[in-house]
């Protein structure tokens, strides 16, 4: 036996027999105790719940500051010594049982009283609230994710009260995206919270932790949701926690939510700094310096600081005048540099391209943070405001001018009267012509005012109209006054002056100056001056005139137009020298106080005059003004229009023609196309219109004619029976050179009359054939005449034969194919190419029954490949369309397909499109009616049906007549010809015409090219274009149902067509068809086939089935 100390044995007589005491060799092996270890004699209380938390006091002696204290092998909470006999703490949660109390100094030395505490009874604790303390929270990103602290509460009876961390609890924040299950725990990501402190009322603890979300990938904003959860029993339950505690349950309205959005573009502004004036840029076509153009941007926590503000993209762009840069896709954009820093500002440059030809375009910059929306821009700045000068103004972008010359400066400022002056009120009387007022105006232009004397190439007017009439545009102001220069002011303005005329006519009028220089652009004045930098045009401050005294006789015309209102350019007329005189020419006039009134203005006379070209029609007596004009209606409030016929020289010649007006025996007022309101540069006679005559020549040869809609050149297929009403319109085109291409409207001298006759039999030669139906002129067609008539029915069972012929002056017939004949041998006339007429017996009529269907109405015969088409039918079924509403389970088709295809017998040939319910049939009780629209986009002879169904497995097809007369039959289908398509010139698909299934990458790439006048020719993306690729079964009309569309990008310019590009999409299986559409401005679409077939459009060869792209194995 190891021998025990004399130390040991002296302390053992000294205490109770339970305790022990650290001595020299114990054989715990731990470290020599210091001769004052720590003695434990007491503890109180002496036991407690398992759940921990309970107050102890021990007492003893050796006690020092930084002792541990131990029930068990745990360690108590919260240990506080409060002198060297006495420490107390809180209990863990243990389990219950009996324990050694140890008391351990900070030199290891310790003492324990075995058996010292028991802890009694099973867990009983539970959570009794759970609480998410943060609030919602908004924040920012550029792309980088953020970081969000989560702080939550926790309550557990006996374990969290007091001061310091509860035992046994565990805490974990979660987040999760906004759209997921909320309740659901296995939605969130979870990761460990930290304690942070106890509650201000010591009733719980707090817990927080850190989790990074991410922000929005391509969009404007990101919404997440953030949680805490807790756990006493290490993990094996959970509570979560929401915004009001956990108590009255977890709701999704009440959990914490992060938005967290991309940073924004506050303001940008284009042109330098503190300059708000007008940006303009001028070019030569073959300029290859280019300008540099600057813009401004500030984004709240971005811009500040030096530096490019981050995530920031700027462009300078142009595009189309009279465009809209954040809608028009004609616009090009490039991309700029940071330059520098203005205030909170940053300052972004960029080379303004120059087209290199010639035209007008605007002028744009475009700022965007990470993707975010683009905010424009213009020269006065931009921001959120929705009125005032910051919000986006297409009247404030700049200009950029390509030509050979440089735009004509505006001047800069100009003002009515005289210096810091408002404009004085002027009185005169009716009859006053001395005493007139002098009225003064000021100018400025830099580089022209600012000279000694007046400013060169300077040109002022005073003018005089009607109140309310704005000055700048309206063509009732009379600026007939000429301004001159008065003196220099302020060494940078010019004064001028002029007498302000007498209206002479009772009223009140306004006044006001206008000035240009160098035959440049007009600037028109108001009292408080104008200029491009926030002294706008004001009608409030324009001078005014008072006329009063006896009335006068009105003998001044204010203001006269040649042709219609809005067009300014001259019309241009042919006439033979037989030709019968049929030109109507239209004009106006104002004169204030008479064309005012409803109806014809008391005393004007209008003449329509004629003379040679070069001869000034105000002074000429080689002038003819022997054509009246006749009153023809009002013009708005003030204008009178006024109409006659142009007469016919008789004599070949180059002549010109005008109007001329006066009232009441005054002066005539010369007018031309862009309008005279008086004064010396008021009449322009290049402006007048044009007459040539030609030497009249006996046609009597027609050089062309085709049977048929124009751009399909298959032969028409029709049906009759023998009872049936002559139902189907034939058109046809002829052309007779200078007659159909010189003249508008019918010709008199052409005859077409449209013929059948049997099969086999030669229409040019039989006389088996008849041809007693005169055709009716229709419309005029380009170049060519358009005319109709309806085939007649020949009533007899069989097969015949259709076609056309004209005749001009009496000369020969021509015949005429569907693919047209011409006096081109290699284009006659080809008997297969006639129209097909066949004559089948008339059904007997069915026995009655209750249910019925009718196809009631297709909106055209005659349609372009792409255009709407609108079906109206109706469906009558006892106890079923009766009342208000669609009757129950009742679907209805509309099908176009092949005209030879019969819709009841050979569904598959028509493609399907559902109708809507449109109410109750008018006329018909019991009766719905349905309707929808079709685009078909195959051309040639075409077939419209309807069907019904109460299964959606079992139809009943519907024809023109009803199904409850004679059946469904084939020649009471609609017949529609679906020609080229008439808005688009051309369209197709490029390339490649066949995909392999399993392609990737860029054999898949398929490209589309079309053609539009005035649109797709020069550089970049035509304006108002929509292209898209789709696919489906050849079987199926793509304009109908049954395709698929994506959408296509703009790739390149080929010539004068612009070029587009998609991917076929993954997964279209083998025996996929495919092909492109085009719209223009939202209009019908253009169905584009295969460019080694001609494409389509209206000068390609249609729209067909066979010429599609083909998905293959």
């Amino acid at each position: 036996m190891m021998s025990m100390s004399s130390r040991c044995l002296r302390a053992l007589f000294l205490v109770l027999p339970l305790l022990v005491v650290a001595c020299d060799g114990d054989s715990d092996g731990g470290p020599s105790p210091s001769d004052n270890a720590p003695i434990v004699r007491e503890v109180q209380p002496s036991g407690g719940p398992v759940a921990g938390n309970t107050l102890i006091n021990v007492y003893g002696s050796g006690f020092k500051e930084g002792a541990k204290l131990y029930f068990g092998q745990q360690e108590a909470l919260r240990v506080v010594v409060v002198n060297t006999y006495r420490i107390y703490g809180y209990t863990p949660t243990a389990t219950s049982g009996v324990v050694d109390v140890r008391v351990v100094n900070p030199d290891s030395a310790h003492g324990t009283l075995v058996g010292g505490f028991t802890f009694e009874g099973a867990p009983s604790a539970n959570i009794d609230q759970a609480e998410v303390l943060n609030g919602n929270v908004d924040a920012v990103s550029n792309g980088q994710p953020v970081g969000t602290t989560v702080r939550g509460a926790v309550t557990v009876a006996g374990i969290t009260r007091g001061t310091g961390q509860g035992g046994g609890t565990r805490a974990q924040v979660g987040f999760a995206p906004a759209n997921a299950e909320l309740l659901n725990p296995e939605s969130y990501t979870w990761e460990e919270a930290t304690y942070e402190g106890d509650s201000g009322n010591r009733e719980a603890d707090i817990y927080q932790g850190t989790v990074l979300l991410q922000p929005a990938i391509g969009g404007a904003r990101n919404e997440w949701v953030v949680t805490m959860r807790f756990s006493i029993d290490n993990g094996a339950t959970w509570v979560m926690a929401d915004g009001d505690g956990s108590a009255n349950g977890v709701s999704e309205d009440m959990l914490r939510r992060v938005f967290i959005s991309r940073p924004r573009v506050d303001y940008c502004k284009l042109g330098p700094d503190n300059n708000r004036g007008p940006l303009n840029v001028f070019y030569r076509p073959g300029d290859t310096a280019l300008i540099k153009v600057a813009g401004q941007v500030y984004a709240a926590g971005v811009t500040q600081g030096g530096g490019a503000g981050s995530g920031l993209v700027a462009q300078l762009g142009y595009g189309p005048a009279d465009s809209d840069p954040s809608s028009d896709s004609g616009w090009t954009w490039i991309n700029a540099k940071y330059k520098t820093d203005h205030g909170n500002n940053d300052e972004w440059e960029a080379d303004l391209p120059n087209p290199g030809t010639v035209g007008t375009w605007r002028i744009a910059y475009r700022f965007s943070i990470s993707e975010n929306a683009w905010r424009f821009c213009d020269v006065d700045g931009v921001n959120d405001s929705n009125e005032g000068e910051l919000t986006f103004s297409l009247t404030k972008l700049g200009t950029l001018t390509v030509g050979d010359e440089a735009p004509k400066p505006q001047v800069t400022w100009c003002k009515i009267g005289l210096d810091q002056t408002a404009p004085e009120p002027i009185n005169y009387t009716t009859t006053q012509t001395s005493g007139l007022k002098t009225v003064y105006a000021q100018v400025n232009l830099p580089g022209v005012t600012d000279r000694e004397g007046a400013g060169p190439n300077l040109a002022g007017q005073l003018g005089w109209g009607p109140v309310g009439e704005d000055p700048r545009t309206s063509p009732l102001w009379n600026w007939s006054a000429q301004l001159t220069f008065d003196k220099d002011n302020f060494e940078v303005n010019d004064q001028w002056k002029g007498t302000l005329p007498n209206p002479a006519i009772n009223g009140e009028y306004r006044y006001a100056v206008r000035f240009n220089h160098d035959g440049g652009p007009i600037r028109v004045c108001d009292g408080n001056g104008v200029d491009d930098g926030g002294q706008n045009f004001e009608m409030d401050q324009l001078g005014t005139l008072n006329v009063t005294g006896q009335p006068v006789i009105p003998r001044v015309i204010g203001y006269c137009k040649l042709g219609p209102d809005g067009n300014n350019t001259p019309e241009t007329v042919t006439y033979t020298t037989t030709t019968t005189p049929s030109r109507r020419v239209e004009a106006q006039v104002y004169v204030q106080g008479v064309t005012n009134a409803v109806g014809q203005g008391a005393g004007i006379v209008g003449q329509l005059g004629w003379g040679p070209a070069g001869e000034d029609p105000a002074t000429s007596s080689q002038w003819n003004w022997t054509t009246s004009g006749t009153y023809v209606s009002d013009l708005g409030s003030a204008n009178d229009v006024y109409e006659a016929t142009l007469p016919n020289p008789g004599a070949v010649g180059s002549y010109r023609f005008a109007y001329r007006f006066q009232v009441n025996d005054g002066e005539f007022l010369y007018c031309d196309a862009d309008g005279n309101s008086g004064g010396a540069s008021g009449f322009d006679a290049a402006l007048i219109g044009t007459l040539t005559v030609t030497e009249a020549q006996a046609i009597n040869v027609v050089n062309y004619c085709k049977l048929g809609p124009d751009g399909n050149n298959t032969p028409q297929s029709l049906a009759y029976t023998t009872g049936e009403a002559a139902s189907h319109v034939i058109i046809a085109y002829v052309n007779v050179a200078g007659i159909t291409d010189t003249t508008t409207g019918e010709v008199a001298d052409i005859v077409g009359q449209l013929g059948w006759g049997p099969v086999g039999e030669d229409p040019a030669t039989s006389d088996e054939w008849a041809w007693s139906t005169t055709a009716q002129f229709k419309d005029d067609f380009w170049d060519n005449d358009e005319y109709e008539a309806t085939l007649p029915n020949p009533g007899t069972v069989g097969s015949y034969r259709f076609a056309y012929r004209f005749q001009v002056n009496g000369g020969a017939f021509m015949y005429c194919d569907a693919d047209g004949n011409s006096t081109n041998p290699e284009h006659g006339f080809d008997v297969a190419l006639t129209g097909s007429l066949a004559v089948s017996a008339q059904n007997p009529e069915p026995e009655p029954t209750d249910s019925y269907c009718r196809l009631l109405n297709v909106s055209g015969t005659t349609v372009g490949s792409g255009d709407i088409v609108t079906v109206v039918g109706r469906v009558h079924i006892p106890g079923v369309t009766a009342g208000e509403g669609p009757g129950a389970n009742v679907q209805v088709q509309v099908g176009v397909g092949a005209a030879d295809a019969n819709a009841s017998t050979q569904a598959v040939a028509f493609t399907w499109k559902a109708a809507e319910y449109t109410g109750e049939a008018n006329g018909e009780a019991d009766t719905d009616e349905f309707s929808t629209t079709v685009t078909p986009a195959y051309t040639g002879d075409r077939a419209v049906s309807l069907r019904y169904s109460t299964d959606g497995t079992t139809w009943t097809y519907c024809d023109k007549d009803g199904s409850n007369v004679g059946g469904y039959t084939l020649g009471q289908q609609h017949a529609l010809t679906v020609g080229k398509h008439t808005g688009i010139g051309y369209c197709n698909l490029q390339w490649p015409f066949e995909i392999a299934v399993g392609a990737e990458g860029d054999p898949r790439i398929v490209y589309g090219q079309l053609h539009v006048d005035g649109v797709t020719p020069g550089s970049g993306q035509g304006a108002g274009v929509v292209a898209e690729l789709g696919y489906g079964p050849a079987s199926s009309d793509p304009g109908i149902s049954g395709w698929t569309w994506v959408a296509a990008t703009y790739l390149s310019d080929e010539g004068n067509n612009d070029q587009y590009s998609v991917s076929l999409p993954e997964g279209v299986s083998a025996g996929t068809s495919y092909a492109y559409r085009y719209s223009l401005n939202g209009g019908p679409f253009c169905y584009g086939d295969r460019n080694d077939r001609g494409g389509s459009g209206n000068t390609g060869n249609g729209f067909q089935g066979g010429d599609l792209g083909t998905v293959i194995p």
